[in-house]
């Protein structure tokens, strides 16, 4: 009897911790998916409608820095009227918005039923924005007054990485300093 015991005792162990791992994933997964990434980095982001990176001008003096970080050296400056490239930029929001469903909708294959909420980062331009939920990024289209109600906006901060007719390389948290940024206009 105490040799049948100890083998269902070790035949059982396995079976529990199996359990456990499964059970322990399963809350890990569905926590990370009730919870929107914060901060979160939206490298490439050109964060209004027809932005573009090309050719800039330089509409007023800019410290560049040499990394992002606001304490990061001195890179460079440019002053007024210089003409830079814009290669790229990173959007990095700190405490994404909220919006709030109206009516039921389906926003880029996500289902969304009146009165969820969907949390709000980059900017995308004519109403749409990258969106969150239930665990995954989406565009969802909440400045439809039809569709959704915002009720808080994304705090954030729009990098951009430029270089000079030099040739060096910086970047800047004041984007509004640089022209020519619109394709469209």
């Amino acid at each position: 009897m105490r040799e049948h015991s100890k083998k269902m005792s070790l035949l059982n162990q396995p079976i529990v911790f199996t359990f456990l791992l499964i059970f322990g994933v399963y809350i890990s997964a569905a926590s990370a998916q009730t919870r929107p990434p914060a901060p979160y980095s939206d490298r490439g982001a050109c964060p209004f409608e027809c932005c573009t990176y090309r050719q800039w001008t330089v509409d007023k003096a800019t410290v560049m820095r040499s990394a992002m970080r606001d304490s990061s050296p001195v890179a460079f400056r440019l002053a007024k009227g210089e003409r830079v490239r814009g290669m790229t930029g990173v959007v990095i929001t700190s405490q994404p918005g909220i919006a709030e469903a109206l009516k039921a909708t389906v926003q880029d294959g996500v289902t969304i039923r009146r009165g969820e909420r969907i949390y709000i980062y980059t900017n995308l331009g004519e109403g749409f924005v990258k969106g969150w939920q239930k665990g995954r990024f989406f565009q969802a289209e909440v400045l439809d007054p039809q569709l959704f109600k915002v009720v808080r906006h994304p705090k954030s901060v729009w990098w951009v990485k430029v270089r000079n007719k030099q040739g060096k390389i910086g970047w800047s948290r004041e984007p509004e300093h640089f022209g020519n940024m619109d394709q469209c206009g």
